[in-house]
């Protein structure tokens, strides 16, 4: 389908992207003044939308192949994870996008890739690298639009969270021929790119991004179960302090 790969382009350019300007990152992100207040109406029912993880391994050819089914994996390991939070924390309830309807989940998913391509703009906003942007962080006013507004109305949800991101992983043989070429002159040595996670949270009404966040790791991988649950944890880090903060 046309729009499938245009969305994966888009999701693909804006992962690379991310792993060139995450370096350096903090577990700290951008929050919202609206959502940063205490004493006031927490989320009560989140949709978590499934993670759009682009996992690639190089081969022993060089040649790069997606291993999807990692891929999947790691998205229901971070679903997971904010489940856990949700019955720890007591203080919302999850919504998963399997209980949508199809043309409900088609929209939740265009949103999500509007949401990676511009990734790489709030990044630079966060980590202060453009001069003439060094107050946007004070007003952060990021919108992905009211198309989600109906979705919000009907099933009574008030707050989404999209996470994409990037991995690029070796193959088993690459790894050999890497450990040889580092103390053999033997050719081109072909290392992993850090992981990078990156996660929004989302009025759904507005569709205002009421906080961001990213987090990158060069001895980590989207391919570890452990990994995953530890980026996520420090992805997901202001999302329990607001929490916190709003119960008063």
């Amino acid at each position: 389908m046309e729009v499938s790969r245009d969305r994966r382009r888009l999701v693909l350019g804006c992962s690379a992207i991310v792993a060139m300007w995450l370096s350096g990152c903090g577990a700290r992100g951008i929050i919202r003044h609206d959502l940063a207040g205490s004493g006031q109406t927490g989320p009560r029912r989140v949709l978590v939308v499934p993670a759009d993880f682009v996992i690639t391994e190089i081969t022993f050819g060089k040649t790069e192949e997606r291993v999807v089914a990692a891929e999947r994996r790691a998205a229901r390991t971070l679903v997971e994870q904010v489940r856990e939070l949700s019955e720890k924390d007591k203080s919302f309830e999850v919504v998963t996008l399997e209980s949508l309807e199809a043309d409900e989940r088609e929209t939740l998913l265009q949103h999500r890739a509007l949401f990676a391509t511009m990734v790489s703009q709030m990044l630079q906003v966060k980590e202060g690298a453009v001069d003439v942007w060094s107050d946007k962080a004070r007003y952060f006013d990021y919108t992905l639009g009211a198309g989600m507004a109906d979705i919000a109305r009907e099933r009574q949800i008030d707050t989404a969270i999209f996470v994409v991101g990037r991995d690029k992983v070796r193959s088993m043989s690459r790894k050999v021929l890497d450990t040889l070429n580092a103390v053999l002159p033997l050719g081109e040595s072909l290392s992993s790119q850090p992981a990078a996670v990156v996660t929004g949270v989302v009025d759904l009404r507005s569709g205002d991004v009421l906080m961001f966040d990213a987090d990158t790791a060069t001895r980590k991988s989207l391919t570890n179960d452990a990994d995953v649950r530890a980026m996520g944890e420090t992805v997901l880090s202001d999302f329990r302090w607001a929490l916190k903060a709003r119960k008063g």
